[in-house]
């Protein structure tokens, strides 16, 4: 039975499979950005509790010219740096791994101080320059904008929710020779408040309708955001040339809270049946 999943900032619907027996890597080998690793990423951004987040905020890109010759060493790397933003007296963290094309890692991230810690983005900056010193990390290539408001944290979230696996930065292809695996794609740290989604059982047809109401205001939202590209990506979410797949193909996104139940209200005053 289709089941939607009704998140703070975004929602899913879909099928569940009758079966899954696909092969699963062993739980100690971590080789990049997975379509799971991406799904559990979004659902902790898509499930912060907008109102928790006290604090001064900034959103991070930390680089690096000269990649590190493993991921222990990369790791170590960002361990290191998490312990300087601790004692700097930081409330939450969250961040990210992906790749440059040339095959270096970079981290996105955003961190919260308390407003009478006095830290500004030129200390974060600073931070990572220090301890990234031996990989060549220029003050210049480093990117830091504070997080002023609700409308910063969503930007985040809409830039780094979207992302799948395929996505250029996140891709396998890119992961530097010789790394024999990479470890954890992304972490979070600190006080983050979380509500559990939703969940709706609703049923067949119900499901057909559903996604095209999402297909449509993904449209319009891409409209008003005035991008063709997202235009295109909404106008075929949905395309699939293979009708049993075409069937249960699920939807996922940053559609609001609000939206959603909009939706779901709006199933059940047309008639079909729709279960929380």
């Amino acid at each position: 039975m289709p089941i939607v999943t009704v998140y703070q900032h975004g929602q899913s619907s879909g099928t569940a499979p009758m079966r899954n027996d696909h092969d699963r890597a062993k739980r100690d080998i971590v080789m990049g950005w997975s379509d799971k690793t991406a799904r559990s990423n979004t659902r902790f951004l898509q499930s912060v509790v907008l109102e928790s987040l006290t604090g001064t905020g900034y959103a991070f890109t930390l680089t690096l010219r000269d990649c590190p010759d493993s991921h222990a060493e990369w790791h170590k790397l960002v361990k290191a740096y998490i312990m300087r933003l601790n004692r700097m007296g930081m409330v939450r963290l969250h961040w990210v791994t992906e790749w440059q094309k040339r095959g270096v890692p970079h981290l996105h991230g955003v961190v919260y101080f308390p407003p009478e810690a006095g830290v500004s983005g030129q200390h974060i900056i600073d931070h990572w320059c220090t301890v990234a010193f031996q990989y060549t990390a220029a003050f210049w290539a480093q990117n830091v904008k504070p997080i002023s408001n609700s409308l910063g944290w969503l930007q985040y979230l809409a830039k780094h929710a979207a992302r799948g696996a395929k996505h250029y930065q996140r891709s396998s292809e890119s992961i530097p020779p010789g790394w024999i695996k990479t470890g954890r794609m992304w972490g979070k740290w600190g006080d983050w408040d979380i509500a559990e989604p939703m969940k709706f059982h609703i049923n067949r047809q119900a499901n057909f309708y559903y996604r095209r109401l999402v297909r449509s205001y993904r449209i319009a939202a891409a409209r008003s955001e005035g991008n063709p590209k997202s235009i295109r990506f909404a106008r075929r979410m949905l395309k699939c040339n293979f009708r049993p797949l075409s069937e249960v193909r699920g939807t996922s996104g940053w559609v609001p809270e609000p939206v959603t139940l909009q939706l779901i209200h709006h199933l059940a005053d047309q008639g079909f049946e729709v279960e929380q």
